[in-house]
């Protein structure tokens, strides 16, 4: 019986093999240690790249909220092509396309008031368009539109119950529509009973019609649309012959005419509480009159007085024409 069966001799290592066997052992520990490096690195990673995904994911939620509610809310196109307006984010203004009618002569059905002679059915439509409706806006929204509160029209609480921070503000849209009135009414001179060659309102009545005329022709500048109208050859006309009957995007202007009438104040109680009394009221602060109604009325002009003199102040190139 052996003790050691399986006891076999070895050659011993020469110092090169003992140097070859450390140089071995030492890149083993350098890959063992390596591979925790490479473990700790790769979680590292994982994270680092969670975060990222995290971030990235709030990001793109965020911008399409923001990118949402600014483009693609209630009247979110109009946002890009108006200025602010606290009325955008109450009304629907439900843009559709439409052909509108540009015949030349009256459509058989007579087509809308603006084509009819004057009569009192048309006129009590035009007359809502332009009637002068109130609409309260606040201190900030004031502010958005570019406009300093500080003289601004209060509606005051105790009268209106509208808190205390309401202010007056009128459509733009009726006012044009007033405008365009005005000439029609001109025009048919005759049946309303007036007239631009009467010697004692001619001057003020040029004044009007001339404002009038320049509001419309800056929001039609300021609006101007790409729409194209083609021409058709037709029989009679020696020249091809415009079909204004085209596509137009409208919003609905009756939809909004109703709304303005429910969400506007009291106009009657209006007219009795806000008329400012001849000695002006306390602490209210008002802008300056323009130096062309002093004129234009024969009265003297305080703007350009010295202060000490009861004036304003104002140097003579400043302009208070509202």
């Amino acid at each position: 019986m052996h003790l050691f069966p399986n006891f076999a001799y070895k050659t011993l290592a020469s110092d090169e093999s003992l140097e070859y066997t450390s140089d071995l052992d030492a890149e083993k520990a350098r890959t063992v240690r390596g591979g925790g490096q490479t473990k700790v690195s790769w979680k590292a990673a994982v994270v680092i790249t969670v975060l990222n995904l995290v971030v990235l994911v709030a990001s793109v939620l965020l911008f399409a909220r923001t990118y949402y509610s600014h483009d693609h809310g209630l009247n979110g196109d109009y946002h890009q092509i108006t200025p602010y307006s606290p009325v955008l984010a109450e009304f629907d203004l439900k843009p559709t396309t439409r052909k509108i009618n540009g015949t030349l002569f009256p459509p058989r059905d007579g087509g809308s008031i603006a084509r009819k002679q004057p009569n009192p059915e048309s006129d009590a439509v035009w007359e809502e368009w332009e009637l002068t409706r109130i609409y309260p806006v606040s201190r900030e929204e004031l502010r958005k539109m570019g406009v300093d509160p500080s003289t601004a029209a209060k509606l005051e609480d105790d009268v209106w119950g509208l808190g205390d921070d309401a202010y007056a503000s009128i459509f733009d849209v009726y006012h044009q529509v007033h405008c365009l009135n005005s000439l029609r009414r001109i025009a048919y001179g005759d049946y309303y009973n007036l007239s631009m060659a009467r010697a004692h309102t001619v001057k003020q009545r040029e004044i009007h019609i001339n404002h009038c005329i320049d509001i419309l022709l800056q929001s039609i500048q300021c609006n101007a649309n790409l729409d194209l109208i083609p021409l058709h050859w037709v029989e009679t006309q020696g020249y091809p012959f415009p079909d204004m009957s085209i596509n137009k995007k409208c919003v609905d202007f009756e939809g909004l005419t109703e709304w303005r009438k429910a969400n506007t104040i009291d106009m009657d109680k209006y007219v009795e509480v806000m008329k400012m009394p001849e000695v002006g009221k306390p602490g209210i602060k008002e802008l300056p009159a323009a130096d062309q109604y002093y004129e234009y009325w024969g009265y003297d002009n305080p703007n350009h007085k010295p202060k000490a003199e009861g004036g304003h102040g104002l140097a003579l190139d400043v302009d208070s024409n509202l």
